[in-house]
């Protein structure tokens, strides 16, 4: 199964890439495609960039969205 989820880039930001990824290797697995990234120290303006086209072909292809990103998101 493909799972669309955040993964955080280092510890001194909280900078996180949106990744699409296989689940069984969902902590040390390769990445299929990095779709957008998600900045949680900004409150104000655009936190967040997804490429959507990607994120719904990927939807479509029967990935799943972490419960985190489909709260950031909300689709």
């Amino acid at each position: 199964m493909i799972v669309v989820r955040l993964q955080k880039k280092n510890n001194l930001e909280n900078l996180f890439y949106i990744n699409v990824i296989y689940r069984k290797n969902s902590v040390f697995g390769k990445i299929i495609k990095r779709i957008g990234f998600f900045n949680s120290n900004i409150n104000n303006g655009k936190s967040f960039f997804v490429n959507y086209n990607l994120l719904f072909f990927y939807i479509k292809k029967g990935a799943k969205l972490s419960k985190r990103l489909f709260e950031i998101l909300k689709i």
